[in-house]
């Protein structure tokens, strides 16, 4: 529509119209000057050159805009002043109950994402082994595709011990692309124990002393493949006392006779699969225990409620029932 207020560029299209339907349209059209947005904010760098201390100080305390505004630049701050995101209100309008029930289901989702993200992490693996048991050569068919099974059965049950040393059973709420950083992550010390395995078994063909490790699930390592660095050399320590003492403060929190379970249950394990068991064990613990830390935040809420609606002579069916059977 922009030929309406004159624009050279469709002046021979509206030439070649109807005389009298150009003259309804220009009837038609909006006069007067075209609305404008408001002018953008001068970029700090300016301001910050033209402004005294005190006027830096009110630039600081400007209001920011809300994520939904198309203007991150500020403009139109006055209107998001009493914006609330949709889902505050739907988690305001929730009850007790349903804020109890997001909590398990939450942590139970985080359990069952674990297996769809190993599984997505391993598909080279299964396909290997899917070939094999839909085409398999005179050898595989004899093992029944062992080799191939054993292969895909190892790296789910790793790349599931990874994600969840990597915080993935956390109750912290994280965005997609959050998570996808966790999965490639797991993938990344998972490549990086195949490695370390590789050369290990090449030196004990060769016969050449077996180079040492640091754990894959060390903190070192963990920090250096969430910040994209690469991994350590086989020349590190063995041992984290700082990881020591993260994983003390877990155990502290749990009763003896339940760590004697998990210690003995470890001690049962190969050698080589105790510290990622022992790593996935821990990271389970931490959320289970943030959860239960979630859970016991709501129950105080609802008793909160439930005494402020009862000083209110508010009190519900429910509220009775929990004050008889001594919930208060």
């Amino acid at each position: 529509m922009g030929w309406l207020w004159g624009s050279s560029e469709s002046s021979e299209t509206k030439d070649k119209l109807d005389p009298s339907l150009r003259d309804f349209l220009e009837s038609e059209a909006p006069t007067g000057p075209k609305p404008a947005l408001p002018s953008r904010p001068k970029p700090k760098s300016e301001e910050v050159a033209k402004t005294s201390p005190k006027e830096k100080s009110v630039d600081s305390e400007r209001p920011v805009v809300p994520p939904e505004s198309q203007f991150q630049d500020g403009r139109y701050a006055h209107l998001w002043k009493s914006y609330t995101p949709q889902q505050t209100l739907l988690d305001q309008s929730k009850g007790e109950q349903e804020k109890l029930k997001d909590i398990v289901d939450a942590y139970n989702d985080r359990r069952a994402e674990i297996g769809r993200v190993a599984m997505e992490n391993c598909a080279l693996e299964y396909m290997e082994q899917f070939q094999c048991m839909k085409n398999p050569s005179f050898k595989q068919a004899i093992t029944v595709c062992r080799e191939e099974t054993r292969k895909f059965n190892r790296c789910y049950d790793l790349q599931a011990k990874f994600l969840k040393a990597l915080g993935f059973l956390s109750m912290e709420k994280r965005s997609a692309e959050e998570d996808e950083k966790i999965q490639m992550h797991a993938d990344k010390l998972y490549q990086q124990l195949m490695e370390q395995e590789a050369l290990i078994a090449k030196a004990k063909e060769e016969g050449q002393p077996i180079p040492q490790f640091e754990s894959v699930l060390s903190k070192r390592n963990i920090a250096q493949a969430m910040g994209g660095k690469p991994l350590g050399s086989p020349q590190q320590g063995l041992t984290n006392s700082q990881d020591m003492d993260e994983d003390n403060e877990v155990w502290s929190q749990i009763k003896p006779e339940r760590r004697a379970e998990y210690e003995q249950k470890l001690a049962e394990l190969p050698e080589e699969d105790r510290e990622f068991e022992r790593k996935a064990l821990l990271a389970e613990l931490r959320a289970q225990t943030g959860m239960a830390k979630k859970v016991e935040a709501a129950f105080v809420e609802e008793r909160i409620n439930r005494l402020k609606r009862r000083e209110a002579g508010q009190s519900t069916v429910g509220d009775v029932i929990k004050r008889l059977w001594g919930w208060d």
